[in-house]
């Protein structure tokens, strides 16, 4: 059995333990009392008082009219721009400057493959490539025969070296 002295540590443990309990209970009660507290007193606030409608009032403001003593004269200059490109632009051939579409991308595609041109693939044919096909094509405009003898749409199979499977 226990002895008389275990017991009596053991009761004191336990009453100490107690003891921490309640007053940890009473201390975090009051904090939680005074956090309900708080919230009432936001949800109590009192309702404002009624009041008429405030009425708009007109302001009349003086306006004064500022002349120049000499009179400014505007002067008007006509400037006529000519466009360089057609108006809408479309890609049927010849391909040129202001041409614009699907054949004009795989034009510029075929200039970065075979020229190591360098550039943003888009579907307009500018000034920058105009002189890239005069420098590496020697022509300022593509033809439908030329289109398709140097293959650029890409259509032609291409020859690999690889033996083909059989079924």
């Amino acid at each position: 059995m226990m002895s008389e002295q275990t017991i009596n540590k053991g009761l004191i443990i336990a009453g100490g333990l107690l003891g921490l309990g309640i007053l940890g209970y009473f201390f975090f009660r009051e904090k939680e009392e005074q956090i309900e507290d708080a919230e009432f007193i936001i949800i109590e606030e009192p309702q404002p008082k009624k009041t008429e409608k405030p009425t708009i009032q007109e302001k009349v403001v003086p306006v004064v009219e500022m002349k120049p003593i000499v009179p400014l004269k505007k002067k008007e200059k006509v400037i006529l721009v000519e466009p360089k490109a057609p108006l809408e632009p479309n890609d049927d051939f010849p391909l040129k400057l202001g041409s614009k579409g699907e054949r004009v991308k795989q034009l510029q595609v075929y200039l970065l493959r075979n020229h190591g041109n360098q550039g943003i693939v888009n579907d307009t044919f500018d000034k920058t490539i105009e002189e890239r096909v005069l420098k590496y094509l020697k022509v300022k405009t593509i033809t439908a025969s030329l289109f398709k003898k140097l293959n650029i749409a890409g259509t032609k199979n291409k020859i690999s070296n690889d033996p083909k499977k059989k079924h």
